[in-house]
């Protein structure tokens, strides 16, 4: 028997172990086998934030979402753990974050008018406008457009945090909690929800097909901006860009539809 097979045994017990008795011991054990699946997401979202938000205090919000996932994971659904804790982790940290209010307040100035622009263009066009549309909206060359995009981006972060109802009940969750995951069949297994799936489907539905693989690839399969570049063939900086473009994009579309 392999050593990786040895480890999946051995992780199976625990998780048939907890399941059955939901003890602490077996869950302290489960937390310290999946504290590097933390520790991979405080440092990827720790790139670009300021050097005043520690990466240990990334870590220890994310640990809140982890303990979240464990004692709500239904293997039953037939999806791996990562798959389901990955957003729950990015999630805490985000609150973490928001409760920090670590934003300077230029960055949320440069945030509010990029999502102006782009409810204006959107009313006007009557569809998602593209870079050189925004730049000319904007007064911008197209250069001073990117720079303006860059400065954005570290306050695009925190934006899938905006909160969405997910139910005829009043309830409501995160834009990233309805964001349709490629690897799970079955929306309804993650929201539980038809008017939350519904709602996701609306946004993701008017955005590229390239702009649909970031969101994929970052939110879901915890890749870093340097390698979804590589996948598609763009820089680092250039994914940043998209990156920052889409979650205007969602953040508008959302607005006008709860509106």
């Amino acid at each position: 028997m392999s050593t990786q097979t040895a480890v999946e045994n051995e992780v199976q017990v625990m998780w048939d172990d907890y399941i059955e008795k939901k003890d602490i011991q077996t869950r302290d054990r489960l937390l310290l086998h999946y504290l590097q699946l933390v520790k991979g997401i405080a440092g990827r979202m720790k790139i670009g934030l300021p050097g005043s938000v520690e990466y240990d205090d990334l870590v220890s919000t994310g640990l809140l979402g982890l303990i979240n996932s464990i004692d709500n994971f239904n293997p039953d659904r037939g999806f791996k753990f990562e798959t389901y804790a990955i957003p729950r982790i990015r999630g805490a940290i985000l609150d973490g974050l928001r409760d920090m209010d670590w934003l300077p307040r230029s960055y949320r100035q440069k945030t509010r008018k990029l999502d102006e622009t782009m409810t204006k263009l959107i009313n006007e066009l009557g569809r998602i406008p593209n870079d050189k549309e925004i730049a000319q909206n904007l007064n911008m060359n197209i250069d001073d457009y990117y720079d303006f995009i860059d400065q954005v981006g570290a306050a695009s972060l925190v934006s899938l945090d905006v909160k969405v109802s997910t139910g005829d009940d009043g309830e409501t969750g995160s834009l990233l909690d309805v964001i349709p995951d490629e690897n799970i069949t079955d929306m309804m297994e993650v929201t539980e929800n038809r008017n939350a799936k519904e709602t996701a489907l609306k946004l993701i539905e008017e955005l590229s097909e390239q702009e649909r693989t970031v969101v994929a690839l970052y939110y879901y399969e915890d890749m870093t901006f340097r390698e979804i570049g590589e996948v598609l063939g763009v820089s680092e900086s250039r994914i940043c860009q998209i990156h920052t473009r889409i979650i205007s994009t969602l953040r508008v579309r959302l607005r006008s539809l709860l509106e």
